[in-house]
């Protein structure tokens, strides 16, 4: 048994979801590693732009009402979503010599990542139509929550990239 298909045995439910997600879902061999990742990346870098179009109409409305302290924070939110994307531009570290465990953490990222991106995606949503009909609680605060969320999203993503070299 190859280590890809225990690892894909270990994560199984994970494998389901991305598989569903990533047509030929694999990260077996270089060359089917680098289709895969380019198409996981996409998806990611998807649910990103979902988020920066969401609060988008956040900082507008912010500036209009001349709320300078929304706007700022509003806008460094932004600033992480398109850290997030020019991160999402580096490509897999890959190593021939991975083993299942590093195929099972990987596959387990990838889910873990897709899953909190369209989580993201979702609170900025709500929290555009709450600031937008004026139902918003502290826009700082929650601004601050998002910053702590993407920071996470980020560091996951940073060691999921690095998981096929042994990192």
């Amino acid at each position: 048994m190859s280590e890809w298909v225990k690892a894909r045995g270990e994560a199984k439910k994970e494998f389901k979801m991305m598989d569903k997600l990533v047509e030929g879902y694999g990260y077996a061999e270089p060359k089917h590693a680098e289709v895969t990742d380019k198409h996981f990346r996409r998806l990611l870098a998807d649910e990103i732009n979902k988020s920066r179009d969401f609060l988008f109409p956040m900082i507008e409305a912010a500036y209009i009402e001349s709320n300078m302290d929304n706007a700022g924070a509003l806008e460094e939110v932004m600033q992480w979503l398109d850290v997030f994307l020019l991160e999402l531009g580096l490509p897999l570290v890959y190593n021939e010599k991975a083993g299942y465990r590093e195929f099972a953490r990987l596959i387990k990222s990838d889910s873990g990542l897709i899953e909190n991106g369209e989580t993201l995606a979702g609170v900025i949503k709500k929290m555009q139509d709450e600031v937008l009909h004026g139902r918003s609680g502290p826009v700082v605060r929650k601004c601050a929550q998002l910053k702590n969320y993407l920071t996470e999203m980020l560091t996951l993503f940073k060691r999921r990239r690095h998981s096929l070299a042994g990192g």
